[in-house]
């Protein structure tokens, strides 16, 4: 995981969230710069790799259900056609967060 460039400040931060990572839903936190999209795993996690997004990358950020019926999702689509699919609380802020700095 970097710094923060010059210039990068954080948006929103110490966000609860699972990501996906095949069979397992990874606990940890999102923390949003005006840069990057960033999670980081908490330490009882087989996988800890943290995981950066960089905002300019993000093709498409929207909702998702988990297990098809359970509207507690987001997904977020890159350019180089890798798919993230995170659970977390309060999706749509998060959401409209990222789709303000894609827009900026």
């Amino acid at each position: 995981m970097r710094d923060r460039d010059p210039g990068e400040y954080l948006v929103k931060g110490n966000i609860l969230a699972n990501l996906f990572r095949g069979m397992e839903g990874v606990g940890g936190k999102i923390d949003i710069t005006n840069e990057r999209v960033i999670f980081k795993a908490h330490s009882l996690n087989f996988q800890r790799e943290p995981l950066e997004i960089r905002i300019s990358e993000i093709q498409h950020v929207g909702k998702r259900s988990t297990w098809g019926i359970i509207p507690n999702g987001m997904e977020i689509a890159t350019r180089k056609g890798e798919t993230y699919k995170f659970v977390l609380y309060n999706r749509g802020n998060v959401i409209k967060t990222i789709n303000e700095l894609r827009n900026a």
